[in-house]
């Protein structure tokens, strides 16, 4: 078993704004995530790293600043992590370490005005 991600994609309707990804730990294990993504000028998360304990589910929340609207992606590592370790970004240190990744395509896809609109 793994975690579960209520999405595979993000997309804004503008330039910026905020999105949040559920990820759901539905084992007996504990997890400790890092998140990265391909464009860091533009996306922030909030954590950028965490445990997830089982049975509970992390609301990953997704900044988007304003820049131009291209196709990036959010990669989640996660990793089964012992109950005594205290910081998730030291488990993803460790020499061996091959955590899962899940990849979240994102892109902002502009609205065009509506007919007859300034």
């Amino acid at each position: 078993m793994s975690l579960t991600f209520n999405t595979s994609s993000l997309k804004w309707a503008a330039p910026e704004g905020q999105a949040i990804v559920k990820i759901t730990n539905p084992t007996t294990t504990r997890f400790a995530i890092k998140i990265k993504t391909s464009n860091v000028d533009t996306y922030k998360t909030t954590p950028n790293t965490d445990f997830i304990h089982p049975g509970y589910t992390l609301n990953l929340v997704v900044l988007r600043l304003k820049s131009p609207m291209k196709e990036d992606k959010l990669a989640i590592h996660y990793i089964e992590s012992e109950s005594g370790e205290t910081d998730a970004a030291e488990v993803f240190k460790k020499p061996g370490i091959r955590p899962n990744v899940y990849m979240i395509t994102m892109r902002c896809e502009e609205t065009p005005p509506a007919p007859g609109a300034p």
